[in-house]
């Protein structure tokens, strides 16, 4: 009976673990970007898109090897991007601007990369203290209801954006046609 059980324990937290819901493009909500991305790129192996993203990320990341928190060779790419003067928010006269870190992550499989993006941090030196749903002395996306606070739509729309930018970013450089390096120090691919 406790075999059962347990059997029973272990398949349910493995549709609630594997069972993330999957979106088009990255939508800010009250709980951040909750969601996945996965976009298909047939005719690419897991490998070339490894290596193509690698390459996307030497080109677009400052400071990539320290940025990257996690690589798993041709599975599992992480790093931790920093946008400065992510956005503005004009109120009463006073802009305010606040910069943002992002954990993105790539998992490659099935000549597919799953996209998933955390917000890790929202500050500014001058500015109030930001966060997704806030309380009454921060700014917010979201109101203490979760509805959208309407002075912040302009900014939910540029942080959503500027994680969608890496997805496009991501595809315009896997599908172009460049040679990709077999490994690190520049052999090429056949």
């Amino acid at each position: 009976m406790k075999s059962n059980v347990f059997s029973i324990l272990l398949v349910f937290m493995s549709f609630s673990l594997f069972g993330q819901q999957v979106e088009d493009k990255f939508t800010l909500t009250p709980a951040g970007f909750n969601n996945s991305v996965i976009k298909e790129y047939p005719g690419k192996t897991d490998s070339e898109l490894y290596l193509s993203t690698k390459l996307w990320a030497e080109r677009t990341i400052e400071n990539t090897e320290t940025a990257k928190t996690r690589d798993i060779t041709d599975q599992y790419l992480e790093y931790r991007v920093f946008a400065p003067q992510a956005f503005s928010i004009t109120d009463d006269g006073n802009t305010y601007t606040w910069d943002s870190m992002f954990d993105l992550a790539f998992r490659f499989t099935n000549g597919e990369i799953r996209y998933d993006v955390e917000i890790v941090e929202v500050s500014s030196r001058k500015a109030p203290t930001f966060s997704i749903v806030g309380g009454l002395k921060q700014w917010a996306f979201y109101s203490l209801e979760n509805e959208p606070y309407p002075l912040t739509s302009d900014a939910r729309k540029t942080m959503e954006e500027i994680v969608n930018d890496f997805i496009r970013g991501v595809s315009a450089f896997v599908n172009r046609d460049a040679d990709i390096p077999d490994s690190e120090n520049g052999q090429k691919q056949d």
